[in-house]
Formats: C-alpha cells, structure tokens, sequence
C-alpha cells in the first residue's frame, strides 16, 4: 500500500484507539491494509468512537447522540462482521458492546469462517506481513509477564500420586464439564497458513469457545454450537495428534481451549520466531528425564511444538562409548505433556514445578494485570475517545503510571497484587467501577 501519510484519517483514528487496548496494535503500513479490509469507512468512524470496556447501549446512544435502535442496529450489524463484541446483561437483558482487542479479537473473527465478502486469501498476506514483518507487535501481545494464553498439560501424563495437586482450572477435561458446553470453529492460525501456503496437516475445525465467547461466537455464526460430549471427544483427538492444549489465562471461565501446534499456532510462534519465551505461560508442570529408562530415539524432540527437547550423548558403558538421551530445556518448557505421551519407554514424565504459577482469577484481573505491565491502565479507566475529560484525565494518569518510579512501584510483585486487587473491587476510584459489572 502507499506511505503511511496517505492513509486516510479515519484509519488512523480506529488504529489509535484498538492501540489503547492492552495488547495494542503498533503502527505500520499492513496494519492498515488490514483495517481497510475489514472496516469500511462507516465501520471504521464508529468503531474509532467505541470504548474498550464494555459499554451499555443506552449510555453509547447519549454519548454518540444518536437514536438508541438505529445504533444498535448498526452495532449489531458489525458485530456480525466480527468487528464488534457484544453480551447481554442476563437479569436485565441490556445490551452491552465494546470495541474488541486484535489478539483474542477481530483478527481471530475475521478467518474463524470461510467468507466471502472479503478475500480471506488477501487479508492472510496482510496478517503475516503485519506480524511476521518486525516484533513490535508479537512483543506486544507476549512480551509481559502477563500473557492471554496458558498451557494445559495432558492429565494421562501425570504420575497417580501427583493428580491431587492437579487443580480443576488446569484440567482441560474439568474446564468443558464445568460449562454449559460451548461451540467449535475453524483455527484462525491454520486457516490463515492454509491461505498462504503454510499450513500443517493437522486438523482446520480445532478451536474450542467457552463461555460468553462460545455465545458470542454462535450468535454471529462464527462457530457452531457442541455439547460437553463433543467437546471432551475433541480434546481427546487433539491429544492423540499430539497437539498443545491453551487455555485463556483465567481459572474461572475462561473463554477458549485452542488445539494448537507450533508451526502454525500464533502464540507458539511468539516462541520460535521471536524468542519470547513466556509467550505463553507454563502449566504448573515440566517435562524430566529417567536417563536409565531413555532410548535416545528422539520421539520427545520430534514431538516438541517449540523445540525444548534435545538428544545429548551420555556415556552408557565402562568402555567409555556414548549413547544419546533426552535432554530438556526448563527455561522454554510448556509443560504441556506432549513429550511424555509420545515416549513410548515411559522415560519422559511430567514433574511438578519447585514454583507455583499465578493464574489471575479472571478476565478482567487478567485484563487489569497487562494493562498495567505494559502501561495501558488509563484506557481502562478513561475510555470513552469522545470525551474531553477523559481524554484529559487519561493522559494525565499515563504519564504519572509511567513514571519510572511509579512503575517499578507499581510492578513490584507484592504491590502490584494489592493494585489489582484494589482495581478489580472498584475501590481504587470511583470511575473503575465498571470491572465490577463484567
């Protein structure tokens, strides 16, 4: 596309504000071919004006002066298109939407489905050329402590003895009979690969919503609806296929379960590609070694989506000759299982973690844990682009956050819990109330 001055303004003001979310979505010249895909110019006016919170259409239609019906319909409208979130207050049946993130977002949205009323071939290109281009994006999404997606080990891996530690949130066969079921569609990440060329021979029809998501997702006809059973038989396939089971980084409801591997798979990619190795974030398990028991036969290494597992040559007589045996790297290892599923000695095992991993509890801890890592909290609280107060009072509050002193307070472990904590209960200040009602 043409140099980035040409781009018309109001792309520039829908990429500002999706900037706002956590995440983010760095400036460069494919991020705008992307957003001209996707957006026509009307979406791209409304969407620049939504908030990134969840917001009631009552108080959209005041702030926008417009007809409360009329924008809904429009809302709707481009929810359908997945460039809109949308939910419901259940007690009260309002509506509520939000601008969503890129990443669990509308980039998703877009190749969830086949469509046709945008080249889905043409918008993969602009994909891969906007996140393969450099890392600021990738670095973005992944480069915090807090990340969106969190590994789920194979429970048929782990010893008898250390299933009680083994909690109901890291089980991905609890997380399905724990819902109310929830919806399969096509993987974003091997739909977009198939578009270039790319893909794997790994199954398309992987990706498990949970969930408001899985709603969300079925209203829109973005996915189909499955049962717990369904769901389970997936997990159960995807296993066998030696696939990396990811969860949304939340213990309770969380939003999706993705099949993933690593050639294809965006946040496994974060880790190959870009070296990030918390790309996603370990289960509470790692992968160990019996030397005495290992063949060196290299199954594990194979099996490995981000090659954490290498052979080394160990010494295996008194006559000084070698053999090769696993080796594995605790720096970048998932945790995941798929190493001791495939070996087929029982020399690779799942051994649990000297340090627990923290999961936040929810979306919005999660939410309120990235903004703050990456300097983003003041879009949280002040969100609404079209008001002078809040776009006062947000730049003030991003730069006193972002202050280096302020931030190295705020990040310390033990301070940065009791922030959260104080944000997420709506008694930091009055205008972070609305975490309370998602």
């Amino acid at each position: 596309m043409g140099h980035l001055h040409e781009v018309k303004k109001v792309y520039r003001d829908l990429r500002k504000q999706i900037d706002t979310t956590p995440a983010g979505l760095p400036e460069g010249p494919a991020v705008y071919d992307i957003l001209k895909t996707l957006f026509s110019e009307e979406d791209a006016a409304l969407a620049a004006r939504l908030p990134i919170v969840p917001t009631g259409i009552d108080t959209l239609a005041r702030r926008f002066k417009e007809n409360k019906d009329t924008l809904k319909l429009k809302l709707d409208r481009m929810a359908d298109k997945g460039l809109v979130f949308d939910t419901e207050n259940p007690r009260t049946g309002e509506a509520f939407y939000m601008l969503p993130p890129p990443v669990a977002g509308f980039f998703e949205f877009a190749m969830m489905r086949v469509r046709k009323d945008v080249s889905q071939k043409d918008l993969a290109r602009h994909f891969h050329d906007y996140m393969e281009g450099d890392d600021a994006f990738a670095k973005g999404i992944f480069g915090g402590e807090t990340v969106i997606g969190r590994t789920l080990v194979d429970e048929s891996t782990i010893d008898a003895g250390d299933m009680p530690s083994v909690l109901d949130y890291e089980r991905s066969t609890d997380l399905v009979k724990q819902s109310k079921g929830g919806s399969i569609t096509v993987c974003y990440c091997r739909h977009k690969a198939g578009h270039l060329g790319t893909a794997c021979d790994k199954p398309v029809e992987t990706c498990i919503s949970l969930s408001t998501a899985a709603e969300h997702l079925i209203r829109h006809n973005f996915a189909r609806k499955a049962s717990k059973e369904e769901l389970l038989d997936l997990l159960a396939k995807s296993r066998e296929l030696g696939l990396v089971q990811i969860c949304d980084n939340v213990q309770h409801k969380p939003s999706f379960i993705c099949n993933c591997c690593g050639c294809c798979c965006m946040m496994l990619r974060g880790i190959n590609r870009y070296g990030l190795p918390h790309a996603v974030k370990t289960s509470n398990f790692i992968a160990a070694v019996d030397g005495s028991a290992c063949a060196g036969c290299g199954r594990c290494a194979r099996a490995c989506h981000i090659g954490a597992i290498s052979l080394v040559p160990v010494p295996f007589s008194q006559r000084g000759k070698y053999a090769l045996s696993a080796k594995v790297d605790e720096s970048i290892c998932l945790g995941c299982g798929v190493c001791a599923a495939t070996c087929n000695k029982k020399a690779m095992h799942m051994a649990t973690r000297p340090e627990r991993v923290i999961t936040p509890v929810n979306t919005v801890e999660r939410v309120v844990n990235m903004a703050l890592e990456r300097g983003k909290l003041q879009h949280l609280l002040f969100s609404d682009p079209g008001s002078l107060t809040h776009q006062v009072l947000n730049r003030f509050l991003g730069v006193f956050l972002n202050l280096p002193p302020i931030k190295k307070t705020l990040l310390s472990k033990q301070i940065k819990s009791r922030f959260v904590q104080a944000m997420i209960t709506g008694k930091l200040r009055k205008s972070g109330r609305w975490v309370k009602k998602i």
